[in-house]
Formats: C-alpha cells, structure tokens, sequence
C-alpha cells in the first residue's frame, strides 16, 4: 500500500490524517458503551415499524447528522461548508474532494493536502487491463446502470480489504485496507461513468490527466472539455450528494459491509438499491414526468395549466416524482444550491432557459396541490431530484446516465462511513424480526400492562392520600 508506506507525503496523507482521528473516536465509543450501554434514546412504536422505520433514530452514522429540519457534516450546513472548503482555481463551487476529505477527518484540507490527495486519487483512476476488456466488451444496449454494476462487481477480485481479511489482518488494521480500496473506486468510478458513456456513444477513451480535478477529467472524457459550465454543475452536485445520511443506497450499503463484503461488491449493491423510483431512479422519473408535462401542455403551459395537469396525474393514484422526502419536513437546502447555480449560470441557448424556467414553475405549483390531495404528506416541497436532473437534461444527459452521475458522489460518500465502522470495529447488522401477529401481540400486552399501572397508581394514590 504506497499510500502508507510513503514517509515523505506521511503528513498530507488521508491515511494519516484518518488514522490521528481514530483514538479519539474509539474513546468516545468506549465511554458510550461503559457509561451507557443501557441507556433508552428511542421508545420504538408500531407506526415506526410499519412505516420503515423513518425517522427511527437507530443507527451510527459518523459523518453527518440528518432530522427533519436538515442535515449537518460534522456539525455543519451546506451553506457554511460552501464557506470553508477549498475551491479549484477558477472555479466557484466547492471541491469534491475538498468535501470528501472533510467527511473523512472532519478537518478543513490544506492546500498541500488537498493537491496531494486530488494526486492520489487521480494516480489511482486507471482501470487495470482486464477490467477495461471486460468494460469495453459489454454490449451497448445493456443499460448503462447495469453496465456499471457489472463492472464494479468483475472489479472485486482487485479488492485489498478481501486480500487483507485473506491473509489473517489484525482486525484493528482492516481500515486501512477499507481505505485503500475506498479510494480506488472514488478515482475509478467516474472512469467507469465515462468509458461506458464513451463506448455507448462512440467517443475515444481519453487518458486522465494529474493536472486536472475528478469532475474536469470526467467531463474532458464525455467530450465536454471546454464546457466549463458542465464541469462546475459536476463539482457542485458531486460535493451536495455525497451524503445524506441513511437513505435506502446508504443503508443498504452499511448492512451490506456489516457483513465484511468488499467495498466494490457493497457499492453495487448500494447502486441496485438506487434504481428503486421511490429512492435514486426518482432523478430520471422526475425529467420524464416534467417532459411529459410539457409535451401534453406545450413549452408556454400557464401555473393553472400546470395545476389541472397535475391534479388529473394525482387522481389517478400516481406519484409526482421529485417532491417530499422521507425524513426532510423543511425544503432541501440542495434545491437551494441548485437554484442559486442557474441564476449564475444561465443558459445562452433561449429554449434551455424556457425549459427550466418552466420547471421552477412546476416547482412552484406542485407542493399546495400535494398538499391538498396527498392525505398524510408531511414534505410537499421539492427535493433536489426536482431540478438537478432537469438540469443535467437541460446540458444534454441522456436520463439512463443520471443515476451512475450521481453515484459518482453518492458512492464515495458511503465508503467513508465503511472505513469509520471497520475503524471503531463495528457489530454486523442483525435486527430482530417479528410478525404481525407478534406485533399485535407485544402492543396488546404493553397497552393493558400501562392500564393496569394506571389503576394501581390511581388507587395507590387514594390509599395514600386517605391515610394522610
């Protein structure tokens, strides 16, 4: 591992700087466990089992805190990181790998170490030569997402963390080997989006130059070079999905490792979880659903044109993809980015701007109407499905490349968490199942046990006060 062997970049590495925040960390997981091994921090209800445990405060999460009014990495908001973190020279939307490093150490990278960890990351972006064969011989109309998770799962076999479990690691050293595989497919990921995107549209394979960022040699790979623009969206959306705490593709990747699968086996299987409509897939849905809406209404459609529109789409018992959130009750502070992005990088193409100009329309209309009709809808407001995908069609993104664009970030993000839980020596995932007879049951027992407190309390206090 060159990474860990290198004295002289010893002090810009992410080893490094990973490995001098452990001890504290363990501490604190010890004082937990020993102050508090039994302390009650959730009383779990029927609505919480039923309803997928939404909301349901049960699982570790070192990198971020979500609830219902937003979500926070390391004690800070999107806005304040958008302050703090480096940008690239010339650019103006926070460095993906600025971002990545904080979620990471907690620790706002230096110049010289964030170069050197952009260096690293970029050294280690090459496909070995079976991989790109195997890539390069898969059939162009495999879908493009299938595509991808065939190839990370052939990429196993070059896994370091199986190689490490192989060869009888100490437990307390499996991080390292998480880490090291964590950054091979941070830097190979978006290498696997832009050679199937390449192939699928007969554009030559591009060697990734040290002197460029992730998101500007992806973009110089898809034929998008000198579209500055579409880089710094790339930057922008690869910085604000990179975590958001244990959504579906987060939580499935987290039960998948508790396991001691491999981190490329374990990002596929976060990728199956994403093409549910109802998680990741709703980025594509939504583009489709607001194209539809236009080619039914026409490019000048009015709100109240949207509004009829909509509320015959909801009568028929279907889903406006893009709006709510399964834990958000406030709007999402990535819509917020997103806007603020188109304000200061408007379009010179007028139909572009007619487009998304009639999105924000649909943005606007769309949440009193669910409101409305959505009984038990507790989030009518738009998420960042609701634009970011509009927008990456507005640059000319088929929708069968949304979903592995956005896994570019999303991917990376998780397998910080899988180094902290291989760091803090984590339990694998094993909740207790139960029926619904069984759940009637436990409910039904509670339920009489508290009337029974009640009256003994009730009569208790009786006995007391008369005795007085």
């Amino acid at each position: 591992m060159s990474s860990l062997l290198n004295s002289e970049t010893a002090a810009v590495s992410i080893f490094n700087a990973v490995a001098q925040r452990i001890p504290s960390r363990i501490a604190l997981a010890g004082k937990l466990l020993t102050e508090h091994r039994q302390s009650t921090i959730h009383e779990l209800t029927v609505e919480n089992i039923l309803h997928g445990l939404r909301g349901t405060p049960c699982l570790l999460w070192e990198i971020s805190e979500t609830s219902p009014l937003g979500i926070k990495y390391h004690g800070k908001t999107v806005t304040e990181l958008n302050a703090l973190l480096p940008k690239w020279p010339m650019s103006t939307q926070i460095s993906p790998e600025a971002m990545l490093w904080f979620l990471y150490t907690a620790e706002i990278p230096t110049p010289t170490q964030l170069k050197h960890f952009s260096n690293d990351l970029i050294s280690r972006a090459e496909l070995p030569l079976d991989a790109q064969t195997f890539c390069d011989g898969l059939s162009t109309d495999i879908p493009a997402d299938t595509q991808i998770i065939m190839t990370l799962s052939f990429l196993s076999r070059y896994s370091k963390f199986t190689a490490a479990v192989t060869k009888g690691a100490h437990k307390n050293d499996l991080w390292k080997y998480v880490l090291e595989d964590a950054l091979d497919i941070t830097a190979r990921f978006p290498m696997i989006l832009s050679r199937i995107y390449a192939n699928v549209h007969g554009l030559p394979h591009q060697p990734w130059s040290i002197d460029l960022d992730l998101a500007a040699n992806y973009a110089r790979h898809i034929g998008r070079e000198h579209d500055t623009d579409y880089t710094e969206f790339t930057r922008m959306c690869w910085s604000l999905y990179m975590d958001h705490g244990t959504s579906v593709s987060a939580h499935a990747m987290r039960l998948v490792s508790s396991a001691w699968t491999d981190p490329y086996l374990t990002v596929a299987s976060g990728y199956i979880a994403g093409t549910g409509p109802l998680h990741a897939k709703a980025i594509g849905d939504s583009v489709m659903f607001n194209l539809a809406l236009i080619s039914a209404l026409g490019p000048n459609a009015t709100k109240e044109d949207i509004a009829t529109h909509v509320g015959q789409h909801l009568l028929g018992g279907k889903i406006v993809p893009g709006f709510g959130h399964a834990l958000l009750r406030v709007p999402d502070a990535r819509l917020v980015a997103l806007t603020n992005f188109l304000e200061t990088h408007p379009s010179s193409d007028p139909k572009v701007d007619d487009f998304l100009n009639l999105i924000q329309s649909i943005n606007s209309v769309v949440p009193p109407l669910l409101r409305e009709k959505v009984q038990g809808m507790r989030n009518p407001h738009p998420n960042a499905d609701a634009l970011s995908g509009s927008i990456l069609h507005a640059y000319g993104v088929p929708v069968d490349f949304m979903l592995s664009f956005f896994a570019c970030s999303r991917a990376p993000g998780f397998l910080v968490q899988q180094v902290w839980d291989r760091a803090l020596g984590l339990s694998m995932e094993r909740p207790l199942s139960l029926t619904m007879d069984e759940l009637l049951a436990k409910a039904e027992t509670k339920t009489a046990n508290a009337t029974t407190n009640g009256v003994n309390g009730h009569t208790n206090g009786v006995a007391t006060a008369n005795a007085h």
